[in-house]
């Protein structure tokens, strides 16, 4: 059993490797070369697996080749929700890939070799059960680190309540100095601009300050130098034509954005921001 399960870690660690290889060199163009290449990275296991299956004489490399990659998918499909804290790459792709084909591979062979095929159907069976139900738990998991983190941030809990618009996203990725908040349109037919807010502590700026260093702006300037348009409220306007307001609302420092909205637009939502829980941005994430 233990020559079995050895070439069958091999064939799978070969694979997992082929697998990242076909990914990083297959040839960027027009999207049908990328479609193609994410099919080659799809498909390239079940070649690679019966080849490599027959030429290391792995027992029952028909079924391993065939099967295997179906495993190493759903152990990938297991991986993936808990892998968002994993940065990008050579990791990465070494857990997302190689670490399934490998452990696919080892547990399909071994499944195979079972004298007792009733067992291995029933803990096959259990696999793809685990396979299935991994993703939702995943989901719960990370939703709840994501409200432990909106709780613990210390910024305010408040949204503004845009008419005609519809929270659509959070981006916590700021946190624990900043909320973001990203806001559509809510009719299906309009296209108009999308609306941002971000929320800080009311310590860490004021909205003059704020205004004279608009956090993000992801490298554009200003174009308009910051002004105080209404009491308390400052105003700037980008290169990208993005026009910022800020403003304190009760212990928060808020800022709305908006790429072609109006001064008047942006001054209106101000007033609006609501308390809103951890858990319903937290659902948005």
């Amino acid at each position: 059993m233990r020559r079995i399960l050895g070439k069958a870690a091999l064939v799978g660690a070969t694979i997992g490797v082929s697998v990242n290889l076909v990914g990083d060199y297959w040839p960027q163009g027009s999207g049908a070369d990328d479609f193609a290449g994410v099919v080659a990275m799809a498909l390239s296991p079940f070649p690679l697996g019966l080849l490599l299956g027959w030429a290391t004489k792995l027992p029952y490399w028909p079924l391993v080749g065939v099967l295997a990659p179906f495993a190493m998918y759903g152990l990938a499909m297991v991986e993936l929700p808990f892998s968002w804290w994993i940065p990008e790459g050579n990791l990465f792709h070494l857990l997302t890939f190689a670490v399934p084909a490998m452990i696919g591979f080892v547990l399909t062979a071994w499944l195979c070799a079972l004298e007792n095929w009733a067992v291995g159907t029933a803990m096959a069976g259990t696999i793809v059960l685990a396979c299935l139900a991994a993703p939702p738990v995943a989901g719960a998991i990370s939703e709840s680190e994501r409200t432990r983190d909106f709780k613990n941030s210390g910024v305010p809990l408040i949204a503004p309540v845009i008419p005609n618009y519809r929270l659509a996203s959070v981006d916590e990725w700021r946190l624990p100095k900043m909320v973001s908040l990203t806001y559509h349109p809510t009719a299906a037919d309009k296209v108009g601009p999308a609306i941002a807010a971000y929320i800080q502590r009311a310590t860490d700026a004021t909205p003059k300050a704020a205004c004279a260093n608009p956090i993000p702006n992801y490298g554009w300037q200003p174009i308009t130098p910051c002004r105080e348009i209404s009491p308390g409220v400052w105003r700037t306007r980008l290169e990208n034509e993005s026009t910022l307001l800020f403003a304190r609302h009760g212990d928060a420092l808020v800022q709305v954005a908006g790429h072609d909205s109006t001064e008047a637009t942006l001054l209106a939502i101000l007033p609006t921001f609501r308390p809103i829980t951890a858990e319903d941005l937290a659902a948005l994430g």
